[in-house]
């Protein structure tokens, strides 16, 4: 088992770096007695016809079994008044809250581990997440906050009352608590997505990891006599937050890759171009550029989002988590996404319907991390048959089909998946 993991890793690994070695024509799901084949080139012009002109810039790479089936690249990374860059795959952009999907498998990767609560993965899931609060916020927080579990917040069924835009600090969400009435738009067993959640994960995470960071924390609360809302405590969480998903999974996947939530100060250190963020396709304006360390009042990362990275990084990420077990294992991809039950997600943000995917593989729904950030959007979708693509885009998108919603991460993921049933119409035509 050993030596196939190994040989899994540099296949991965190899393949990341020479996209043109890992075209897959066929292989996995039976049409009769054929295996279901892949038009490359079909599928390549539609995301062409999908983006170019319709975004300042793309790159969209699609996956099969953890290896580069396609990968494009087109438009610009920066426009003629930031000096006129050309976008390519190996461009890091903004992608939004599809970074969620960092620190929410991250999780799930801790989950996995022997604990001192006993019972592995569902005994985590289903341990109340305010036993891992710094005291102050326990001692000072809504008790509803009481019933929220670590499964609620990767199902975004927190039900917290406070909304993300008027939430000042993180503890505004403890302090107003969950709502338990149901003619509310957010109440405590509801699916509703929030940034509330995930972020939650990213504070809490470190002290999953490593339960000494949550001693450490409430010494220093101590000494420095701080109070629930002082946003020190947040900045502290973030910086570990951040030590620990460069340290312990961004290092760890074959290639390591590198994302940023302090563009501005890392990438002009390594000579690396970023994207920046524009409005719409055309857009003559200046772009502009997103800093967690600057821009936010924690002056610190999060798992929320801000997060740069590039296409080739973000695949090489969803290739270790789809194709190894460096990020999670088989069964707890598995409990992420049941078809059957889509409802009960762990992590993905949203599904998409499509009645040519639901006659032709039986799949009904399509899981999806979108991300949007201004004018940047991002994606991670699952499709049938080991596929999985990403996509990231610096702008608004035009509606060159005249499918999904107009601009964001909706589209970017309606056009991807348009693509993609063009490139296997071929096996039911």
């Amino acid at each position: 088992m050993k030596n196939i993991k190994i040989l899994i890793t540099l296949i991965i690994f190899g393949l990341l770096l020479n996209p043109i070695a890992s075209l897959a024509q066929t292989g996995g799901m039976k049409l009769g007695g054929n295996s279901i084949k892949f038009d490359k080139a079909r599928y390549e012009a539609e995301v062409k016809k999908a983006f170019d002109g319709n975004a300042m810039g793309y790159q969209v790479i699609l996956l099969k079994n953890g290896q580069i089936v396609s990968e494009l690249a087109g438009g610009y990374a920066r426009n003629v008044t930031d000096g006129i860059v050309k976008m390519t795959v190996n461009t890091p952009a903004n992608i939004g809250s599809t970074a969620k999907f960092f620190g929410g498998t991250a999780l799930l990767h801790e989950f996995q581990k022997p604990s001192g609560i006993g019972g592995g993965m569902e005994s985590w899931l289903s341990e109340p997440i305010y036993k891992y609060f710094p005291v102050v916020w326990q001692k000072n927080m809504d008790a509803s906050i009481k019933q929220i579990t670590f499964r609620d917040l990767l199902q975004h069924k927190s039900g917290f009352i406070q909304s993300d835009k008027d939430a000042k600090v993180y503890f505004d969400y403890l302090s107003k608590g969950v709502s338990n009435d149901k003619t509310q738009d957010f109440y405590y067993g509801k699916s509703k997505y929030a940034n509330a959640n995930i972020t939650s994960v990213g504070y809490l995470l470190p002290i999953v990891d490593n339960p000494d960071v949550l001693k450490k924390l409430n010494q220093l609360i101590a000494a420095k006599n701080l109070k629930p809302d002082d946003v020190w405590i947040q900045t502290y969480l973030g910086n570990m937050f951040e030590a620990y998903m460069e340290g312990k999974i961004f290092n760890s996947t074959k290639p390591a890759i590198h994302p940023s939530c302090d563009p501005t100060n890392e990438y002009p250190a390594k000579n690396i171009t970023y994207a920046n963020t524009y409005s719409v396709a055309n857009d003559v304006f200046k772009g502009t550029t997103y800093s967690s360390k600057k821009d936010n009042l924690t002056k610190a990362c999060h798992a929320a989002g801000g997060w740069y990275v590039s296409g080739r990084e973000l695949a090489a990420y969803v290739a270790n988590f789809a194709a190894t077990e460096t990020i999670v294992s088989n069964a707890t991809r598995e409990k992420m996404f049941d078809d059957n039950a889509p409802q009960n997600r762990l992590l993905w943000s949203f599904t998409t319907n499509d009645s040519f995917l639901a006659k032709n593989f039986k799949w009904n729904s399509t899981p999806y991390m979108g991300g949007d950030h201004g004018g940047s959007h991002g994606t991670i979708l699952m499709l049938p048959d080991g596929y999985y693509a990403v996509g990231i885009v610096n702008s608004d998108v035009s509606p060159a089909n005249k499918v999904g919603q107009n601009g964001g991460s909706n589209m970017l993921t309606r056009n991807i998946m348009e693509a993609f049933k063009v490139g296997v119409a071929g096996n039911f035509e």
